[in-house]
């Protein structure tokens, strides 16, 4: 699934689901909105199942990031580098795992 196309009674709204996701806390509060209320059960859990992949991808990458920054030295520029790397993944992660719950119903709306 590369685009969601959710439909409702006045239009319709296209998702580029890999520029969207994973998104703010508001937009995610909207489009979970629609998808809950408009989108048929199939094509919610085959969304849900890409955005976890897309979270799976995002905690392969934090171990990773973090097993290069503790190989590292202490103060150096490139373990610093790495930290940030690992820094930023993990709030696309846990951004994206806020998202998926929204999704399911789990969360807040």
């Amino acid at each position: 699934m590369e685009r969601l196309r959710i439909e409702y009674g006045t239009g319709y709204m296209e998702l580029n689901i890999e520029a969207f996701f994973p998104c703010k806390m508001p937009a995610a509060r909207k489009a979970a909105r629609l998808i809950n209320s408009y989108c048929s059960d199939e094509t919610r859990a085959e969304l849900l199942s890409e955005l976890r992949e897309m979270a799976d991808g995002y905690k392969a990458l934090c171990v990773m990031y973090r097993e290069i920054e503790e190989a590292l030295p202490a103060d150096t520029p490139e373990r610093r580098h790495w930290r940030a790397q690992f820094n930023k993944t993990e709030v696309l992660r846990k951004r994206m795992e806020g998202n998926i719950r929204l999704i399911t119903g789990g969360g807040k709306e």
